[in-house]
């Protein structure tokens, strides 16, 4: 038995079990509501050393999933790492292989093992060249990181790669040597700038202004494009018919549904929009392009839906983030909520029922979510007032697990009195000791929408078991990650 940081009962888990709830709920930037970054950092450092000692494979499936399925990049590359100074060469390298999909990621690795003080191994040095002469000669321009951590010149003069072709070639030159480079990598490199342009060279290079946002635009995709809309309605752009056939364009084409944005995105770009005014068509599209990127969930029989809105909840992803803990709860519990139907209900000390039907908007849904609580996490409670009158068979519950009660109790009672019954808990924040034990329930880990893809299939299955044997790789086809893909997970 152990108690909850609020106190309540709760329960201790594997250390796998807390890697992959940690790493799944985690930006590894900045406090949470329970525990400071230094706390949350140290606790992902230990538990990372023990089992890339015990068990590499199973920390090498973990950080592949964290970084194809949940789109994660910190923790993953942290867990790489980790494996190149404890783990066996062969996994250790797929596991490099699988994690650093965009052009920075081996660049996070190597700042993580300086941090902790290790030596660069030669298998890092081996697999960080192999990286360099993979990416294309754009994509180490696009992300040469100068004035970080690592910068592509630090890893190149680390790595020492062998170029692949002359214009690696001219490219390592002219990373190395800047304006010291020999003339033909100097123009070169000025040739490749001028025919790739990216929106933040533009921005970097003539300034925020309604010009350079225009021009900038048609460089805008994913992330980059959700995030900058509040910049373009700020330079009265969105009002433009121009602007607003471009996005149309970008925002309802099938490519969406592999930006791999995530539903609380979205629906932060919605709601800012509205507080903002920004027009409706630009609110019509976006909220098209949020349902065109969810998947698919096949599932019988209607759904109670608990999404935690406490106080706690209320913390941001990270300290460069204005998302929160539960605008990523509310998002995936409406989502789900959208496709089986049911009961949708935030708790605190308190019940918050939802009074829309599954079919009205989802940012309507969220919004009431989010209108509601900021209480204690009274998640006993909630179970004990619901379940007994819920006439459906599955409950999913989206939460921190840091209750003030005892929340397994009545959710136990609730699945004996019926073998039909099935109980599912998506932490969300990584926190430990948990609201339920670890065999109690299933459980995930994150706010991917892809999770709910994953939940239902893992009702037989032991999540530790089944992320080790790679059974995610086949239930859930991965889509490389544009090189274009934004900062900030």
């Amino acid at each position: 038995m152990a108690w909850t940081y609020e106190g309540g009962v709760g329960y201790l888990a594997s250390p796998e079990t807390e890697l992959l709830l940690l790493v799944a709920g985690s930006l590894f930037s900045g406090d949470t509501f329970y525990e400071g970054e230094p706390l949350r950092q140290r606790r992902f450092h230990e538990l990372a050393r023990k089992l890339s000692r015990r068990d590499p494979r199973y920390v090498a499936a973990l950080a592949r999933y964290a970084r194809q399925v949940l789109g994660l990049r910190s923790g993953p590359s942290a867990l790489v790492a980790h494996l190149f100074w404890w783990g066996p060469k062969k996994v250790t390298e797929e596991a490099a292989r699988g994690v650093w999909l965009r052009g920075d990621e081996h660049l996070e690795t190597l700042a993580y093992t300086r941090l902790q003080g290790w030596k660069l191994t030669k298998g890092l040095k081996r697999a960080v060249a192999w990286r360099l002469n993979a990416m294309s000669p754009q994509a180490l321009l696009k992300y040469r990181k100068e004035g970080h951590a690592f910068s592509q010149r630090d890893a190149l003069i680390l790595a020492h790669p062998k170029p692949q072709d002359p214009a690696h070639a001219l490219v390592y030159e002219w990373l190395v040597r800047g304006k010291r480079a020999l003339p033909e990598a100097q123009a070169f490199v000025a040739r490749l700038l001028e025919e790739r342009p990216t929106w933040e060279r533009i921005l970097s290079t003539k300034g925020a202004s309604r010009e350079s946002w225009w021009e900038a635009l048609p460089h805008l995709q994913g992330l980059s494009l959700v995030r900058n809309l509040s910049n373009l309605h700020r330079f009265g752009l969105l009002e433009e018919t121009g602007v607003q056939e471009a996005l149309a364009r970008k925002l309802l084409s099938p490519q969406v549904a592999g930006w791999r944005v995530y539903p609380y995105q979205w629906l932060q770009a919605i709601l800012r929009g509205r507080e903002e005014g920004w027009p409706g068509k630009v609110l019509t599209l976006l909220e098209t392009a949020l349902e065109a990127s969810l998947p698919p969930l096949p599932l019988e029989g209607e759904t109670l839906v608990l999404v935690d809105v406490s106080g706690s909840m209320y913390a941001p992803l990270s300290r460069w983030s204005e998302a929160t803990y539960a605008l990523a709860a509310a998002s995936l519990g409406a989502l789900l909520y959208r496709r089986t139907g049911g009961w949708l209900v935030g708790f605190d000390h308190a019940l918050h029922p939802v009074p829309l039907p599954p079919e009205a908007p989802l940012p309507e849904l969220v919004a009431h979510l989010l209108a509601a609580g900021r209480g204690g996490t009274h998640l006993g409670l909630a179970l004990e007032k619901t379940l007994p009158r819920f006439p459906g068979r599955r409950a999913v519950v989206f939460t921190d697990e840091q209750v003030h009660d005892d929340a397994y109790r009545p959710l136990r009672r609730w699945l004996s009195e019926d073998p039909g019954r099935s109980a599912y808990v998506v932490n969300v924040a990584g926190y430990h000791p948990l609201a339920f034990p670890e065999r109690g329930v299933v459980r995930v880990g994150g706010w991917s929408e892809r999770l709910l893809e994953l939940l239902f299939l893992l009702e037989v299955d032991d999540p530790v078991a089944w992320i080790r044997s790679g059974g995610w790789e086949a239930t859930v086809p991965f889509a490389p990650s544009p090189e274009d893909e934004e900062e900030g997970r």
